[in-house]
Protein backbone atom coordinates (compact mmCIF):
# COMPACT_ATOMS: atom_id res chain seq x y z
CA UNK A 1 0.00 0.00 0.00
CA UNK A 2 1.55 3.40 -1.35
CA UNK A 3 0.61 6.71 0.45
CA UNK A 4 0.51 9.87 -0.87
CA UNK A 5 2.54 12.15 0.89
CA UNK A 6 -0.49 14.02 2.47
CA UNK A 7 -1.68 11.00 3.60
CA UNK A 8 1.66 10.35 5.18
CA UNK A 9 1.51 13.99 6.97
CA UNK A 10 -2.30 13.72 8.18
CA UNK A 11 -0.98 9.84 10.18
CA UNK A 12 2.17 11.67 11.82
CA UNK A 13 -0.03 14.84 12.64
CA UNK A 14 -3.01 12.42 14.20
CA UNK A 15 -0.36 10.16 15.78
CA UNK A 16 1.44 13.31 17.18
CA UNK A 17 -2.01 14.58 18.54
CA UNK A 18 -2.66 11.11 20.25
CA UNK A 19 0.64 11.41 22.53
CA UNK A 20 0.44 14.95 23.11
CA UNK A 21 -2.93 14.02 24.73
CA UNK A 22 -1.37 11.39 25.96
CA UNK A 23 1.39 13.12 27.87
CA UNK A 24 -2.05 16.00 29.24
CA UNK A 25 -3.81 13.17 30.94
CA UNK A 26 -0.38 12.14 32.37
CA UNK A 27 0.18 15.71 33.47
CA UNK A 28 -3.68 16.01 34.66
CA UNK A 29 -3.70 12.92 36.66
CA UNK A 30 -0.76 13.36 38.54
CA UNK A 31 -1.83 16.40 39.30
CA UNK A 32 -4.92 15.30 40.18
CA UNK A 33 -3.12 12.56 42.62
CA UNK A 34 -1.33 15.13 44.16
CA UNK A 35 -3.50 17.55 45.07
CA UNK A 36 -5.73 14.55 46.65
CA UNK A 37 -2.66 12.81 48.07
CA UNK A 38 -4.44 10.66 51.08
CA UNK A 39 -7.06 9.71 48.63
CA UNK A 40 -7.59 6.36 46.41
CA UNK A 41 -9.64 6.27 43.19
CA UNK A 42 -10.96 3.83 40.74
CA UNK A 43 -10.51 3.90 36.90
CA UNK A 44 -14.03 4.62 36.30
CA UNK A 45 -13.99 8.14 38.56
CA UNK A 46 -10.54 9.23 36.54
CA UNK A 47 -11.71 7.96 33.52
CA UNK A 48 -14.98 10.67 33.83
CA UNK A 49 -13.13 13.12 35.70
CA UNK A 50 -10.88 13.29 32.59
CA UNK A 51 -12.59 12.31 30.01
CA UNK A 52 -10.73 9.40 28.98
CA UNK A 53 -11.51 5.94 28.15
CA UNK A 54 -10.46 3.11 30.81
CA UNK A 55 -7.70 2.07 28.40
CA UNK A 56 -6.14 5.66 28.49
CA UNK A 57 -6.43 5.53 32.28
CA UNK A 58 -4.56 2.76 32.52
CA UNK A 59 -2.23 3.92 30.29
CA UNK A 60 -2.22 7.59 32.05
CA UNK A 61 -1.71 5.05 35.43
CA UNK A 62 1.16 3.35 34.08
CA UNK A 63 3.05 6.22 32.85
CA UNK A 64 2.44 8.25 36.18
CA UNK A 65 4.08 5.04 38.15
CA UNK A 66 6.98 4.92 36.67
CA UNK A 67 7.63 8.87 37.87
CA UNK A 68 5.93 8.66 41.34
CA UNK A 69 5.26 5.49 43.90
CA UNK A 70 1.62 4.37 43.20
CA UNK A 71 -0.40 2.16 45.30
CA UNK A 72 -3.20 0.05 43.65
CA UNK A 73 -5.18 -2.21 45.91
CA UNK A 74 -8.97 -3.27 47.20
CA UNK A 75 -10.40 -0.32 48.33
CA UNK A 76 -12.97 2.68 48.56
CA UNK A 77 -13.05 4.74 45.77
CA UNK A 78 -12.96 8.72 47.28
CA UNK A 79 -15.59 9.59 44.44
CA UNK A 80 -18.05 6.98 44.10
CA UNK A 81 -17.93 5.50 47.60
CA UNK A 82 -17.65 1.65 45.83
CA UNK A 83 -15.63 -0.88 47.38
CA UNK A 84 -13.17 -1.55 43.94
CA UNK A 85 -9.41 -1.58 42.88
CA UNK A 86 -8.08 1.80 44.01
CA UNK A 87 -5.03 3.80 43.08
CA UNK A 88 -3.61 6.81 44.87
CA UNK A 89 -0.20 7.95 45.67
CA UNK A 90 1.65 5.88 48.12
CA UNK A 91 2.23 7.57 51.25
CA UNK A 92 2.19 4.67 53.79
CA UNK A 93 5.50 3.40 53.22
CA UNK A 94 8.73 4.37 53.96
CA UNK A 95 10.53 1.98 52.31
CA UNK A 96 11.01 3.23 48.29
CA UNK A 97 9.23 0.44 45.81
CA UNK A 98 12.66 -0.66 44.61
CA UNK A 99 13.58 -1.62 48.54
CA UNK A 100 10.25 -3.00 48.63
CA UNK A 101 10.48 -5.13 45.57
CA UNK A 102 13.82 -6.18 46.49
CA UNK A 103 12.95 -7.33 49.49
CA UNK A 104 10.44 -9.56 47.86
CA UNK A 105 12.86 -10.68 45.69
CA UNK A 106 15.15 -11.60 48.70
CA UNK A 107 12.02 -12.82 50.36
CA UNK A 108 10.97 -15.41 47.31
CA UNK A 109 15.35 -16.08 45.99
CA UNK A 110 14.63 -18.58 43.02
CA UNK A 111 11.01 -17.86 42.14
CA UNK A 112 10.54 -15.62 39.10
CA UNK A 113 7.19 -13.41 39.46
CA UNK A 114 5.93 -11.02 36.42
CA UNK A 115 5.13 -7.36 37.58
CA UNK A 116 1.44 -7.52 37.43
CA UNK A 117 2.05 -10.20 40.71
CA UNK A 118 4.54 -8.08 42.11
CA UNK A 119 2.04 -5.35 41.85
CA UNK A 120 -0.73 -7.08 43.54
CA UNK A 121 1.62 -8.61 45.98
CA UNK A 122 2.95 -5.20 46.91
CA UNK A 123 -0.08 -3.14 46.23
CA UNK A 124 1.60 -1.36 43.92
CA UNK A 125 0.99 0.62 40.37
CA UNK A 126 2.63 -2.03 37.54
CA UNK A 127 4.14 1.70 36.21
CA UNK A 128 5.99 2.01 39.72
CA UNK A 129 6.74 -1.83 39.53
CA UNK A 130 8.37 -1.81 36.14
CA UNK A 131 10.44 1.37 36.93
CA UNK A 132 11.43 -0.35 40.66
CA UNK A 133 12.68 -3.78 38.12
CA UNK A 134 14.36 -1.77 35.87
CA UNK A 135 16.47 0.31 38.56
CA UNK A 136 16.73 -3.09 40.27
CA UNK A 137 18.36 -4.58 37.05
CA UNK A 138 20.82 -1.94 36.85
CA UNK A 139 21.99 -2.42 40.56
CA UNK A 140 21.77 -5.94 41.40
CA UNK A 141 21.50 -9.47 40.46
CA UNK A 142 17.46 -9.17 39.33
CA UNK A 143 17.41 -12.10 36.62
CA UNK A 144 14.89 -11.73 33.96
CA UNK A 145 13.47 -14.77 31.94
CA UNK A 146 10.51 -15.44 29.76
CA UNK A 147 8.84 -18.54 31.51
CA UNK A 148 5.76 -19.20 33.90
CA UNK A 149 5.11 -16.87 37.20
CA UNK A 150 5.30 -18.25 39.94
CA UNK A 151 2.52 -16.71 41.40
CA UNK A 152 -0.73 -16.98 38.43
CA UNK A 153 1.80 -19.47 36.48
CA UNK A 154 0.92 -17.57 33.00
CA UNK A 155 3.98 -17.62 30.78
CA UNK A 156 5.10 -13.91 30.64
CA UNK A 157 8.33 -12.27 31.17
CA UNK A 158 9.03 -12.71 35.00
CA UNK A 159 11.65 -11.26 37.66
CA UNK A 160 13.53 -12.68 40.73
CA UNK A 161 16.47 -13.71 41.91
CA UNK A 162 18.91 -16.58 41.61
CA UNK A 163 19.26 -18.80 44.58
CA UNK A 164 22.65 -18.85 45.61
CA UNK A 165 23.85 -15.61 44.28
CA UNK A 166 25.79 -12.72 46.02
CA UNK A 167 24.35 -9.36 46.06
CA UNK A 168 26.90 -6.28 45.61
CA UNK A 169 27.96 -5.00 48.79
Amino acid sequence: MILSRAERSFRRLVRSDAENLMGSAVDDVLAFLRQHADQQFCSTCLAFEFKLTFQSVDSALASVGQQVALTELRGQCAICGQRALVTGLDPSHHRSPQARVLLFFLDHTGRLFCHACIGRRLELNIGTVQKAVADLRAASDVRVSDAPCSECGHQRLVVGRDAGRVSPP
